[in-house]
């Protein structure tokens, strides 16, 4: 079964609130995309002016930040699934041209991120950007819970799709990870991400630019399963 994930970027409460309230009544699970517009150039509402999330939806929070430790403090949600980018652990991502942690340090700031999802009682999965090569996640596969590879370079909604990104898709399932894409999906795309083995599809503006927020899902949905 696939499933459709709304993903939410915002930069203010009443938006945030709005398209909480429009996917609701359609979903069980919500992806709160988070930039602290160092590690991409764009920032998002900050966690302490989050508005409250029915308790009845699963929540991913997409950490697209230089230091997601201290994001998972600030929101504290229990339950939940925080989302980190590998580049962020490793020190490849970001804009700063900062230089690759070594393996003792990517260890210990995974340990950390491990202590602190079992303290909030939730999960753990790492991120892909476009440019990482699908063999650096492979050795933390057993340590998380699914993989989401970013169909689009991170930052910025309403991007266009990378097909390019489905042989990572390929690579992962047939190392039996589960797989989450994330950028640029919409009728069509979800088809192709679903058949390369991807089962949690996050879509924004194919959702919240259609008129019948409802019906998008389910001819999405119906899309992808048809892959």
């Amino acid at each position: 079964m696939v499933e459709i994930i709304p993903a939410i970027l915002v930069k203010d409460a009443a938006e945030f609130s709005k398209k909480i309230a429009l996917v609701a009544p359609y979903v069980s699970r919500v992806q709160i995309d988070i930039m602290d517009g160092k590690f991409v150039p764009n920032e998002t509402l900050a966690p302490e002016k989050f508005p409250t999330i029915p308790a009845k939806l699963e929540v991913e929070y997409h950490l697209m930040v230089e230091k997601p430790l201290d994001y998972m403090k600030r929101i504290a949600r229990k339950g939940a699934i925080y989302e980190i980018h590998l580049e962020s652990l490793t020190g490849a991502g970001g804009r700063g041209g900062k230089s690759k942690k070594s393996a003792g340090e990517v260890e210990k700031g995974l340990a950390n991120l491990q202590a602190e999802a079992k303290k909030l009682n939730s999960k753990l999965a790492f991120v892909l950007s476009p440019d990482t090569p699908v063999e650096e996640i492979v050795p933390y596969l057993s340590q998380v819970e699914f993989v989401l590879i970013m169909t689009v370079y991170p930052g910025f909604s309403g991007q266009k799709y990378l097909h390019t990104m489905e042989e990572k898709m390929r690579k992962l399932r047939k190392m039996g990870a589960v797989v989450e894409v994330d950028g640029g999906l919409d009728m069509g795309t979800v088809k192709t991400a679903a058949r390369a083995g991807a089962t949690l599809i996050g879509v924004a503006s194919g959702i919240f630019a259609k008129p019948d927020i409802g019906k998008a899902i389910a001819e999405l949905k119906k899309d992808a399963e048809s892959g």
